[in-house]
């Protein structure tokens, strides 16, 4: 049976009587990887029209500039501070080991799906990586994921199914309100002039013309999670610190299970120092390290970025444009792998259509408060 076809029932008597059909569909959509490069090169004719008929900015995502951070905050409508995902992966100490962020159990914050059901409103969940839908999807009545349906990850038919699928849930009688989120696989490939990534990024768009089209009252709140660039050099911060005598554990923020993606290299990084009094040292090395464009210490990082002490590290590394972080065999090598994680790559497009918007500089912006909540 289509997951889609389901019946849905609100628990609790009080919230059934009181539930109330919404007046409109709502889309709560996140490119994965559409960083503003792609946004000006490619031809998405869709996306132009509702950025010229709605409100748009080039605005912020969260940083580290990561798929789990931004979705989070995203679903949430909240800071990392708030809602604890730091990192798309950090050292529990619970656990005594680094763990992936990607159960629900690390989610701090309430997701949209909640606030919905208490006022009557059937969500669904659509998206590519079955790590997003774990963390921030099982609230939604329905949800599902092309990696748990068994959709290949590492083609750009993997996106294609989420909009497709997505297209077909919001049709329904059923679903009010749909989270939908795509891979970033074709970004990682492919720089935003070249031919497979024009052609990824045009089906996308004619995808979603046909919700739009499908949807005349629809609201739509569109942004990517972050960008993506090429970078030429990878350095390995734990060797820089062992080779001046200071132990460390560093954990690359950007690693998770999908290798092919990123080979666990990106822009930034959390740093527990063996002795914690070497912090000043530390930086000081790490600073003098070429490519390492940032080092801040816990307090000043969370500060800056609005990020949960606990999920973080003595000290928070950020990389140049064209530099790469992680587990290398020497202290730098050259590469070539487009990734993401530092500053470089936290701009975003930020799209709201079907409703008038005031300012808006980050994707929290798109739904903290909820605004689709308040009526049209």
């Amino acid at each position: 049976m289509n997951p889609f076809s389901r019946r849905f029932f609100l628990f609790g008597s009080t919230a059934a009587v009181a539930a109330k059909a919404p007046p409109r569909k709502v889309l709560i959509c996140l490119i994965d990887g559409l960083g503003l490069e792609y946004v000006a090169k490619s031809d998405m004719p869709a996306l132009r029209r509702l950025m010229r008929e709605g409100t748009y900015r080039e605005g912020r995502g969260m940083m580290p500039s990561l798929t789990n951070v931004n979705n989070a905050s995203l679903a949430t409508g909240t800071y990392p501070e708030r809602h604890g995902v730091t990192a798309n992966t950090f050292f529990d100490p619970a656990m005594g080991r680094v763990v992936e962020m990607a159960d629900r159990k690390y989610l701090l914050a309430p997701t949209l799906f909640e606030s919905a059901h208490r006022k009557g409103w059937k969500t669904a969940f659509v998206g590519a990586k079955d790590k997003i839908r774990t963390l921030v999807g099982t609230a939604a009545q329905t949800s599902r994921s092309a990696e748990q349906e068994g959709v290949p990850m590492y083609e750009a038919a993997n996106s294609y199914w989420v909009m497709e699928q997505g297209r077909a849930a919001l049709r329904r009688k059923d679903v009010d309100l749909l989270y939908l989120t795509t891979s970033d696989y074709m970004m990682h490939t492919y720089g935003p002039g070249e031919e497979q990534s024009l052609e990824h990024l045009h089906v996308l768009d004619r995808h979603l013309a046909g919700i739009v089209d499908d949807h005349p009252g629809l609201e739509l709140y569109l942004c990517a999670d972050h960008g993506m660039n090429e970078k030429q050099v990878a350095v390995n911060p734990a060797r820089v610190l062992s080779e001046s005598g200071i132990g460390a554990r560093v954990v690359a923020a950007i690693a998770d299970k999908h290798k092919l993606h990123h080979r666990d290299l990106g822009g930034s990084l959390y740093v527990d120092l063996e002795r914690p009094e070497q912090v000043i040292e530390a930086k000081r090395v790490l600073e003098s390290e070429p490519g390492i464009e940032a080092v801040l210490p816990r307090a000043e990082a969370c500060r800056r970025f609005r990020l949960l002490p606990e999920r973080t590290g003595d000290l928070f590394v950020s990389a140049d444009r064209d530099t790469a972080m992680g587990e290398i065999p020497r202290r730098r090598v050259n590469v070539k792998v487009r990734t993401h994680g530092s500053l470089h790559e936290a701009g975003i497009p930020l799209l709201v259509y079907g409703r008038k918007m005031g300012a808006m500089e980050s994707s929290v912006d798109l739904t903290a408060g909820r605004p689709w909540e308040g009526g049209a």
